[in-house]
């Protein structure tokens, strides 16, 4: 059985501009501003670690936890009014995965309920057998556990899976959980280091076949 696990933000949706700019709203109403390139280096974090980082980083008041629930209330105060587009072929991707007897997951280190909305937006709530979050595991990425712990729900063994990621941070934690890696180089995602990835592309419409094989094949 072929098994792929897709990340979220930057993979499925093209969602990093979104999570931007609201981030940078929060951090503005603390009188802090993030650079385009700071923010690029928080791609693909789990979102408790990401804001142990801010805190230290930016001397914040208040303990990591706290942060970030102000984040989630806001982000989900404002993200109604948000569009978030699909990143381009990925819907072909997922329906040619499908037909060719291809098991779909979504492991992300988004909230569970961030991933419920941008999935609903999206339309890909159907194509997925499981869906995992950083609230669901001790550590988020680049740690290797969220991967980890969709390998344990289908009970089979790590090696079987290959992921898709657009973020250093993902890349490592799929290598970590001994999966191979298809890194996606999304402009949107910033100049991230996907080198650790067994695949490089620029674009799920330009997929070739081979590629294809690639990506579904079982590891040795």
């Amino acid at each position: 059985m072929k098994h792929v696990i897709f990340d979220m933000d930057g993979v499925l949706v093209d969602s990093e501009p979104i999570h931007m700019q609201i981030l940078g709203e929060v951090m503005q109403a603390k009188g802090v501003h993030i650079s385009r390139e700071y923010h690029f280096g928080l791609v693909g974090m789990g979102a408790l670690m990401m804001w142990e980082k801010l805190q230290k980083d930016f001397k914040l008041e208040g303990g990591a936890a706290e942060l970030l629930e102000a984040h989630k209330s806001y982000f989900f105060e404002v993200i109604g009014e948000r569009e978030v587009p699909l990143t381009r072929g990925i819907t072909d991707l997922l329906d040619r995965l499908k037909a060719e007897g291809v098991r779909l997951s979504l492991g992300s280190s988004s909230p569970v309920r961030l991933i419920e909305i941008f999935m609903e937006k999206a339309g890909l709530s159907g194509y997925f057998d499981h869906v995992v979050s950083s609230e669901h595991v001790a550590r988020g990425k680049p740690f290797p556990d969220i991967f980890l712990r969709i390998a344990a729900l289908y009970g089979i063994a790590p090696e079987t899976f290959v992921v898709i990621e657009d973020s250093t941070n993902g890349v490592k934690a799929a290598r970590a959980a001994g999966m191979k890696a298809v890194g996606y180089r999304n402009p949107n995602s910033g100049n991230q280091d996907l080198s650790l990835a067994d695949l490089l592309i620029d674009d799920f419409e330009e997929f070739t076949p081979e590629q294809m094989k690639m990506l579904c094949r079982v590891n040795g």
